[in-house]
């Protein structure tokens, strides 16, 4: 692009389930503006999704790399007619295509497409990757530019700490949130740090980086923890393994990510967590001694290495306040399966769910609202409100409705009551589904039918693309179709906006047509809506 090069995210920055893959280039808030190709090459792939890049291109280049632009409004008009023939003769607005190398050869700087904000995008912006095309592993984009091309003279900017306790390998988060100060050339708290007596601790910082040219708050790429001078943790993020990326979930504080606390990073490596950017000395935990104060300094660099430097002085008290974690019902080992239930209901955990060694606690109470038809089981964790599954858990409810049963979910509702219907399954006994996240699980019957409005008609007339509110109270969207005179037409799919739109095109000429309309929700409920239109 012909544009500064400012970022909105950096690479591998934590997200909830995924390290951000690429980078994020600002577009100064504007749509349409040209993407070229950064080398020779070859188009690979095009997808057009609602979620995740929206509109992307894929193209393969000879050096042994693959460059990836997302969230694009639209390709380039050989790419576009190309696309738009694909929805027509395919009958799909969403599409994931492989192309042979003689599609769409490349030169370095030919224009390929125009920015956007499709997708899961929430703003205006060009996600940029750039992968090893043998691995399809993530690198920093920022590696294959100059260190001149982009401003960043800010180092990251830390500011809290806390403190995680372990015991019988099971750990513990410290309530107590320890904010730091700026002194000398170095961060540290107001006091020194005293905490209980546990066997062992390790640590987690609360930051962020951001570059001269932007107040978007991005990750940090190193963090190093001395104990007494001796290394006890390291990480480099270097790439991003997509296999993996779900790990971000032990990367940092599940907790505080969910409840929108900030991003703590831990500087402990969960038994469970795989990722091969740690170096460490007994994954990051260190003991401390009674009455012997403990120095601790963590190095913290952006992708510019810029180093900001915390130093902590921390003692232990000789209280035992531990809790012996055997006596915790629902003890979990993460590398054992798992299968607990009470009455109806039954979760099982496969092995390496986790990231570490954990426990759910089962419990249930009956509920006067007519909508459930269950007891409410909550599935939750002693010590946090939040904990990462891996895999998913599978949950069992026994019921003997006989009425309906293809129209039953499956509900889980989490802590702020949020509710979010499984995919379910069911048999003469059962109804079966896999969540991905603990909380409250009951079953519902989803009934309602999907609601579709059109949006801007007016007194029969449409003068511009035809828009279509499309949502669904319960299970959600699955299947989305418009016909001009019985005739499939395109409709790109907005999800975050819950909005369906038909840019009129050779199968929509001038004058009076019937437009029609048809809706699924994932269990089966249809909406069709008919009208008729002037062009």
């Amino acid at each position: 692009m012909q544009l500064p090069f400012n970022l909105a995210g950096s690479f591998g920055e934590p997200r909830k389930d995924h390290f951000h893959s690429g980078i994020d280039i600002k577009t100064n808030g504007v749509e349409g503006e040209p993407v070229f190709a950064i080398g020779d090459g070859y188009i690979s792939r095009i997808r057009v999704s609602p979620y995740g890049y929206g509109r992307a291109i894929y193209v393969t280049h000879t050096n042994g790399f693959t460059s990836v632009y997302g969230h694009l409004s639209r390709f380039y008009s050989a790419i576009e007619n190309y696309i738009h023939a694909k929805h027509y003769s395919l009958k799909k607005s969403e599409l994931d295509l492989t192309l042979d190398p003689t599609v769409f050869p490349l030169k370095q700087s030919d224009t390929i497409a125009f920015s956007g904000n499709t997708g899961g995008s929430s703003a205006p912006h060009l996600h940029f990757e750039i992968r090893n095309t043998k691995t399809e592993h993530a690198l920093n984009p920022l590696d294959f530019y100059p260190r001149d091309f982009y401003v960043d003279t800010i180092p990251p900017q830390i500011n809290k700490v806390k403190i995680l306790k372990f015991y019988d390998d099971f750990y513990f988060t410290d309530d107590t949130v320890y904010y730091l100060r700026k002194k000398e050339n170095y961060l540290t708290t107001e006091d020194s740090v005293i905490i209980d007596n546990y066997p062992s601790y390790c640590l987690s910082l609360e930051g962020f980086d951001k570059q001269d040219n932007s107040d978007n708050k991005n990750g940090i790429k190193k963090i190093e923890v001395w104990l007494n001078d001796s290394l006890v943790f390291k990480y480099d993020l270097t790439e991003v393994d997509f296999d993996k990326t779900r790990m971000c979930n032990a990367f940092v504080d599940y907790d505080e990510m969910l409840n929108d606390s900030g991003y703590f990073y831990n500087s402990y490596q969960f038994s469970g967590n795989t990722l091969s950017m740690y170096s460490s000395m007994n994954k990051g935990v260190f003991k401390i001694n009674n009455n012997e104060k403990t120095s601790l300094t963590i190095d913290c660099y952006d992708y510019n290495y810029n180093k900001t430097t915390v130093k902590l002085n921390i003692a232990r008290r000789d209280t035992i306040k531990y809790l012996d974690s055997s006596t915790i019902l629902g003890y979990i080992t993460y590398s054992k399966y798992f299968e607990s239930y009470i009455n109806d209901f039954t979760i099982k955990i496969q092995i390496n769910t986790f990231y570490d060694n954990t426990d759910i606690n089962l419990d249930s109470e009956a509920t006067l609202d007519k909508n459930i038809l269950s007891k409410i089981y909550h599935a939750t964790n002693y010590h946090h409100i939040y904990i990462p599954l891996h895999k998913p858990a599978k949950i069992e409810f026994k019921s003997a409705i006989k009425k309906n049963r293809n129209k039953v979910v499956v509900v889980r509702q989490d802590n702020k009551g949020n509710e979010t219907a499984l995919k379910t399954t069911f048999d003469k006994t059962k109804f079966y589904a896999e969540t991905k996240e603990l909380g409250s699980f009951y079953l519902k019957y989803d009934t309602t039918k999907p609601i579709v409005e059109i949006l801007n008609l007016k007194s029969g007339i449409i003068n511009q693309n035809i828009q279509v509110k499309i949502s669904d109270e319960l299970s959600g969207i699955d299947t989305y179709n418009g016909y001009i005179d019985n005739q499939w037409v395109n409709f790109y799919y907005d999800a975050k906006n819950d909005v369906i739109e038909y840019k009129f095109d050779e199968y929509c000429s001038k004058g009076e047509h019937l437009l029609k309309i048809i809706v699924t929700d994932k269990v089966g409920n249809k909406t069709s809506i008919e009208q008729k239109i002037i062009y």
